[in-house]
C-alpha cells in the first residue's frame, strides 16, 4: 500500500517522519479555508479536508476517516519535556506571529531540541515512521465521533477530555452515553445495549484493533491501559518522561500489530483472490 505521506509531501518527503509531519501541516494550512460560521465553509472544510487529510487520503475522500493517533500529541509530550528547562513552550499553532513557528524549528533543527540518542526520541521517531502508515488510520462508524474522540460531551457529566487516546475510545465504545450512541442499531430497545456491544466488537475486528485488548477479548474489562497507573476509560495529558515513555511503547505495539495485521490480510488477499 502506498505511503500517503510520501505521495502528498513528493520531492519533500524525507526519512526524517518528524519533519514530515512538520511540512505536511505547513502544506495544509497553505490552502485551509478561514473558518466562518456558515454552511458554504463546512463544505469548502470537506472538501479541503478530502484533499489534504491524511486520513481521508488513505480512504479515498471518505469524511468518516480519522487518524487512530495523532502525531502532534506525543510530538508536544516529547518536545516540550526534554525543553521545559529552557523556558520553550511547542505548539502546533503560534499565538502570535508566524502560525508555522514551532513547527518550522522543529522541522529545520529537530536535534536542537530532541537529540537523537534518548531513548524518548528513539521512541517517538519509531512512532512517527509508523504513524504515517495505513496502519495509524481508521473508518469512523460516524464522523461525529472524530472530534468527539478528543473531546467527548457525555449525558450527566459534560465535557470529558480524553485526548484522541486509544484506551478511553475502545473502553467508551461500549458505553450508549459516550461513543457507544454511534454504534446503535434499528430494534427494540431492550435489544440496543446488546446490539450496541456485538457491532462494536465487529468494527473493532473490521479495523483490526484487537492488539488493544488483553488476551484476545473484545470488552470493557480487557482493554490495556494506556499507563499502567492510568483507568483505561480515561485520558490524560503526560508531562513526565516516564509516562511519555510507557505511552510511546504502549503506542508503537498497537500500531506494529494492526500493519502486522494488515500485511497478513493483503496477503491472504492475493492469495485468495477475493475482494474486501
Amino acid at each position: 500500500m502506498q505511503n500517503m505521506m510520501k505521495v502528498y509531501l513528493g520531492n519533500d518527503y524525507s526519512n526524517n517522519h518528524l519533519k514530515n509531519f512538520c511540512l505536511y501541516w505547513m502544506k495544509g494550512r497553505e490552502t485551509e479555508p478561514r473558518w466562518e460560521d456558515s454552511e458554504e465553509w463546512k463544505t469548502r472544510f470537506d472538501e479541503w479536508r478530502q484533499k489534504n487529510d491524511l486520513d481521508c487520503l488513505y480512504f479515498n475522500g471518505d469524511l468518516r476517516a480519522d487518524t487512530l493517533m495523532s502525531a502532534w500529541t506525543p510530538i508536544s509530550w516529547a518536545v516540550n519535556c526534554l525543553n521545559k528547562e529552557y523556558g520553550i513552550r511547542f505548539c502546533k499553532y503560534a499565538a502570535e506571529g508566524d502560525k508555522n513557528h514551532y513547527l518550522k524549528l522543529l522541522a529545520d533543527d529537530r536535534d536542537a531540541y530532541l537529540p537523537p540518542k534518548h531513548n524518548l526520541v528513539r521512541l517517538l521517531d519509531r512512532f512517527l515512521e509508523l504513524a504515517e502508515l495505513r496502519c495509524n488510520y481508521i473508518l469512523l462508524p460516524d464522523r461525529a465521533m472524530n472530534k468527539a474522540r478528543y473531546t467527548c460531551k457525555v449525558y450527566g457529566i459534560g465535557r470529558v477530555s480524553l485526548y484522541d487516546e486509544v484506551p478511553p475510545m475502545l473502553y467508551h465504545i461500549f458505553d450508549r452515553d459516550w461513543f457507544g450512541k454511534y454504534f446503535e442499531q434499528e430494534g427494540a430497545e431492550s435489544d440496543v445495549k446488546s446490539m450496541q456491544k456485538l457491532d462494536a466488537v465487529k468494527w473493532v475486528k473490521r479495523e483490526r484493533l484487537e492488539a488493544g485488548f488483553r488476551d484476545g477479548i473484545i470488552d470493557q474489562d480487557h482493554v490495556i491501559p494506556l499507563l499502567k497507573s492510568l483507568h483505561p476509560g480515561k485520558g490524560k495529558n503526560l508531562n513526565e518522561e516516564a509516562e511519555i515513555s510507557e505511552a510511546l511503547t504502549y503506542m508503537i505495539n498497537i500500531l506494529e500489530a494492526r500493519k502486522k495485521a494488515m500485511e497478513k490480510h493483503e496477503m491472504a488477499k492475493e492469495v485468495n483472490g477475493y475482494e474486501d
